[in-house]
């Protein structure tokens, strides 16, 4: 029998756009009833607590590029994607309500960010490109060289979310986010079928794939749902199967590899960031209660994510706190998964193979999740990583599992996601629907306009 930590029946729909988790199926076992009710780290920040944003802040200021308004996604590396402008524009939202910043310099900030989303050059088929300068705000490869390379519905739907809080905290920009982001082709993004898709651009010629994996598909699909665009499969946990790792049942991707080009790690980032940002609720839910989560699977999926890494330190004794990361060397970037290729706890690179001596004790993932879980095991991790900085650059992206020395690479998502961690202490979760009526509803119910290029009602 498949099996998941869920405290109530998993076939629960999001009531704001009528899909149904219909992966979840009935006789799924309930093992974690106390999670209904989790209890996170909120209220006002400490000095020190401060003093950590600013260390995370700085290496925004260095990484500004005047010319463009934009920052850098890896120190003094002149390029950003759409999730990197996401990053920047939530560690800009974590400076104002710090005050780190004036509320001129937000506002000129803010300015420059959503004019580049306005004029910046679209690929071929009507969406962002993949990588951009931030230099010169131009389309370029992962070389920074001028070029076309396909796009990314994950990075989009990530940066849609990010609009929206925008938006709730801004909302004298509301229009000109809506004038930007109406003038992307969904149809490249989410098929009429309701799924997420990406392309890859070699030598002219444009290849789509399905793009996601469980967990991020989730989480992503919540940037389209706020644009009124739901992609219902997308959203159905399925296919899925069960892993169990220290009499903890985590679901991972069930899609058969030989027939899907696809790498399926999981790991903690997309269950973080549905904590932090939608509290695990559904998306129209306006409630301010942070200790309940009225979307009980996703709730329930994030804390099996968190107990499984503490059970290994309980287990085993070694500190856990899996994310993605970037590494000095190659392959440049991996994933630290707590399960992917039928194995727990291995590293993966991009092209499936193992790094397991680059798995790292993310900065990030300690802090995000010590926010959301108040527990002596987050409280643990907070003391492994809190002097990983350098403070004229910004916190590291962690300290590793084998040896503890240092990873010093320094990049816009972990120090975003540090701010990001701290703003949700002090606020409770990012997004707050207002539910006011927008300039891109005006577009939506005009019969002489169609958003994207194509009919916004296919998806609606």
């Amino acid at each position: 029998m498949l099996r998941v930590a869920v405290a109530v029946s998993l076939a629960l729909s999001l009531s704001a756009c009528g899909v149904v988790y219909k992966g979840v199926q009935d006789g799924v076992s309930s093992i974690n009833e106390s999670q209904v009710i989790r209890q996170g780290r909120f209220g006002e920040l400490t000095e020190l607590e401060i003093e950590w944003a600013r260390v995370a802040w700085k290496y925004v200021e260095n990484n500004t590029q005047l010319s463009t308004g934009l920052v850098n996604t890896i120190d003094n590396y002149p390029t950003t994607n759409m999730a990197g402008l996401a990053d920047y524009l939530l560690a800009l939202t974590a400076a104002r309500e710090f005050e780190f910043i004036t509320s001129k310099e937000h506002d000129e900030r803010l300015s420059l960010a959503i004019s580049f989303l306005a004029k910046m050059n679209l690929g071929p088929t009507g969406v962002p490109n993949k990588v951009y300068s931030t230099n010169t705000g131009q389309k370029v490869d992962y070389g920074n060289q001028p070029s076309d390379i396909g796009w990314s519905s994950i990075d989009v739907g990530r940066l849609l979310i990010v609009l929206a809080i925008i938006k709730q905290r801004n909302p004298e920009f509301s229009e000109y986010v809506d004038k930007a982001v109406l003038r992307w082709n969904f149809c490249e993004l989410v098929s009429q079928d309701g799924e997420l898709y990406g392309g890859v651009i070699n030598d002219g010629q444009i290849f789509r794939y399905k793009e996601g994996r469980l967990g991020v598909e989730e989480y992503t699909s919540y940037g389209y749902v706020d644009w009124h665009i739901v992609p219902e499969k997308a959203m159905r946990l399925d296919p899925y199967d069960v892993a169990t790792i220290n009499g903890i049942d985590l679901l991972f991707d069930g899609r058969d590899p030989r027939h899907y080009d696809v790498l399926r790690p999981v790991y903690s980032t997309p269950y973080l960031w549905l904590g932090l940002e939608f509290n695990w609720d559904d998306i129209k839910d306006t409630s301010s209660n942070d200790a309940t989560h009225s979307n009980q699977v996703l709730s329930a999926m994030a804390d099996s994510i968190y107990r499984v890494q503490e059970s290994r330190w309980d287990v085993d004794r070694i500190y856990t706190a899996r994310g993605e990361h970037v590494v000095s060397g190659a392959p440049y970037f991996v994933y630290d998964s707590i399960y992917a290729l039928g194995t727990p706890w291995i590293t993966v690179a991009e092209d499936g193979s193992s790094h397991d001596e680059l798995a790292l004790v993310s900065t990030r993932v300690a802090f995000q999740m010590w926010t959301l879980w108040k527990t002596d095991y987050t409280n643990r991790l907070l003391i492994l990583v809190k002097e990983l900085y350098d403070p004229e650059r910004g916190w590291y992206e962690g300290r590793y599992e084998l040896t503890s020395s240092y990873e010093k690479s320094i990049t816009l998502k972990t120090n975003a996601g540090v701010l990001e961690a701290l703003l949700y202490k002090s606020n409770g979760k990012l997004y707050k629907p207002q539910g006011d009526k927008e300039y891109r509803d005006v577009q939506f119910n005009s019969r002489f306009y169609h958003p994207g290029k194509c009919n916004v009602e296919t998806f609606r």
